[in-house]
């Protein structure tokens, strides 16, 4: 009976295309180069900012994405990159280099032993958590959310730094780990001192004709522009400008201003007409009595609420308000107004320090790499010439399977995202042989049935 196998072929050559497809490119390459070649048109001002960046490199060649940081400054590069949609970021210039080191970047992902870098433990201070009045929450949802919150201040600290691939997640209750692929110990200590740097929450004054002073392109001294992201209608997010005051409300008389540090509780609720999400908070005594004050001298003014110097909210302030207790309305999504609350309750006033630190040289990694790959390499062609010269075209056979089956393997790594290490590639080494075992058991099998006298039908 003749079988039709075109079905199981077709889906071997999809799995195999597929992978091919998943992995390419392979290795990252230099950011310089992929800003050079997506770009969708170039000047005399784009070609002095390549050399410039290549100029800078050459001084310091790891630090690619520094060196073209520096070269752009202040020029605008978005229309360099028309298909890099900007509307809705703050800073457009580190949005487009982000996305342009994200294309860079390579399929295969490599860990710290490989890449070399620094990982960072970092342990928060719950303790003020755990001592407060936590009311609806318990304390375990009060850690979580306080946890939750600082992984979000610290990603977007990092994401400043230029560090490609950076993990960042929660590592028990407390915890934050942090993985920085790539990084120098030139650099170690500037990062190690920008994480530990706690977050400042500040409330301070929207100027009152700040729509009117920025459509005229005019900045008063004192105040400087704040922009945020704001919802429109259909989903998609666009850029409100505020002209905001350097000075934070209500400080004066030996009085810092109003902070995160006066916030004692922050919840959010709906409103009981409209179901929108709303945001109630509830200040100390000095924080209620100098709130009371700046609303009531400002009304119909907004107030922008300021973490780690960008503009999270600026809501409208309706009247005074006394007691120490405030709410803020906005076109929030439920998860954006508990993120609101999470900052607005916990702004990470000194709440976190590195516990423990662990490093791997760049140089040491590429040794790793090279002395790991060609361990590999070595033993995949010994085991593919015992095959081939034991089992002839059966070995052949075996041979053609165990590189499709380490293709598809890193394909579909690549597809999910996984970090290979050094134990990763002595796991592929050994997934080769567990498989080259399966074939060794199967053809000597098969060879006893065929000195039986059966067929190669019957024998397989």
């Amino acid at each position: 009976m003749k079988r039709n196998n075109f079905w199981k072929w077709a889906l071997v050559v999809f799995l195999v295309v597929w992978s091919l497809w998943e992995i390419y490119p392979p290795t990252s390459r230099d950011l310089i180069e992929q800003f050079k070649d997506d770009a969708t048109q170039t000047d005399t001002n784009f070609t002095a900012i390549v050399k410039q960046a290549e100029a800078l490199r050459g001084n310091d060649p790891a630090r690619s994405y520094g060196s073209l940081k520096s070269a752009i400054g202040t020029n605008d590069i978005k229309k360099y990159f028309a298909f890099i949609d900007t509307k809705a970021e703050q800073d457009p210039t580190q949005a487009i280099l982000n996305r342009l080191q994200k294309n860079a970047s390579g399929k295969i992902k490599l860990g710290l032993d490989l890449q070399g870098g620094t990982s960072f433990l970092v342990g928060m201070d719950t303790s003020k958590l755990e001592n407060s009045d936590t009311n609806t929450l318990t304390r375990t949802q009060a850690k979580e959310n306080a946890l939750s919150q600082a992984v979000e201040v610290l990603r977007r600290r990092i994401d400043k730094f230029g560090v490609a691939e950076p993990l960042i997640q929660p590592a028990g209750n407390d915890r934050i780990l942090i993985q920085l692929p790539g990084l120098s110990e030139e650099l170690k200590e500037e990062y190690k001192r920008k994480i530990q740097k706690a977050a400042f929450l500040e409330f301070r004054l929207v100027h009152e004709k700040s729509g009117e002073l920025l459509q005229q392109g005019i900045t008063e001294p004192g105040y400087e522009i704040l922009k945020t992201k704001r919802r429109n209608k259909d989903g998609t997010y666009a850029l409100e400008s505020y002209l905001v005051s350097k000075r934070i409300a209500g400080a004066g008389g030996g009085f810092r201003g109003l902070t995160g540090k006066n916030i004692k509780r922050a919840y959010v609720i709906r409103d009981p007409v409209s179901n929108v999400p709303q945001i109630d908070f509830e200040l100390d005594n000095k924080g209620a009595e100098v709130f009371g004050q700046v609303t009531s001298e400002n009304i119909k003014r907004h107030l922008a609420i300021v973490l780690d110097g960008e503009l999270y909210s600026a809501p409208e302030i309706q009247g005074a308000i006394m007691g120490g207790r405030g709410m803020i309305n906005g076109d929030f999504e439920y998860k954006e107004a508990r993120e609101l609350a999470d900052v607005l309750e916990n702004p990470l006033e000194a709440p976190v320090k590195i516990i423990e630190e662990r490093g791997v040289d760049p140089s040491l990694g590429k040794d790793s790499i090279r002395s790991g790959v060609k361990a590999a390499i070595i033993g995949v062609i010994l085991v593919a010439g015992f095959m081939l010269v034991y089992y002839m075209l059966a070995g052949l056979v075996a041979n053609v399977a165990l590189i499709l089956n380490l293709i598809i393997l890193l394909g579909v790594m690549c597809s999910i995202g996984t970090t290979l290490t050094l134990p990763g590639i002595a796991g592929v080494v050994l997934t080769i042989g567990m498989a080259v075992d399966a074939n060794v058991l199967i053809f000597e099998r098969i060879r006893e049935e065929l000195a039986a006298g059966k067929s190669l039908r019957g024998a397989v």
